[in-house]
């Protein structure tokens, strides 16, 4: 669920919250919230401040619980006929503890996320469908975290219906490459399935 609200000349507030798990697997599952602060400097750039907690729950190896700050700075150009494109640079300060009387630890993680949304188009005899697809390297800046699941590549895809002004909601199929640094650094493809709501308030 990802909530927005207006309170002043291009700044709003908001922020999302979810359980998360996988397709292929039921070996993990996560509870995230991230209430964020964002400035729109004009319909082409804008700029995000934020903060996460995340909790997940492992029957692999430890729990883990994650506090998180971070930065994005977004860009949506060009527009090409049908096509939005939309660029987003994330810097993300992570701060983990572990279960298992594993030391915490922390980390900094760069992630861009290039992305193109379709205009809305019919579909059913309904008019306000539209589609999205990005592709989301991670980087990791610094050490790494210790973390047991590490994400390094995430493709997305999306079908989203507006249903009024206020409210849109998209369902997502997400193809993820993570590294199990907990296990002789194994790397897993993990199949997500995500339904997202956004409510503007």
């Amino acid at each position: 669920m990802t909530l927005t609200e207006s309170f002043a000349d291009k700044w709003s507030i908001g922020g999302d919250f979810g359980l998360r798990s996988s397709l292929s697997n039921n070996n993990w599952w996560q509870f995230y919230i991230r209430p964020n602060i964002n400035y729109e400097l004009s319909p082409i750039y804008s700029f995000t401040f934020g903060l996460g907690t995340f909790s997940t729950f492992s029957r692999q190896a430890f729990n883990t619980w994650e506090f998180r700050i971070y930065q994005d700075a977004n860009i949506n150009w060009p527009k090409i006929g049908f096509f939005n494109f939309q660029h987003r640079v994330r810097i993300e300060q992570r701060f983990f503890n572990y279960t298992e009387g594993i030391p915490n630890s922390f980390s900094v993680r760069g992630r861009y996320l290039l992305g193109v949304k379709t205009d809305n188009f019919s579909l059913g005899g309904a008019k306000n469908w539209n589609g999205f697809m990005s592709l989301e390297p991670f980087i990791p800046l610094g050490k790494e975290s210790g973390e047991l699941r590490a994400n390094n590549f995430r493709w997305d895809t999306a079908i989203g219906y507006q249903i009024n002004q206020g409210l849109r909601i998209e369902v997502h199929y997400i193809l993820q490459s993570s590294d199990l640094f907990s296990l002789s650094s194994l790397s897993v493809v993990d199949h997500l399935f995500r339904i997202r709501v956004f409510k503007s308030l």
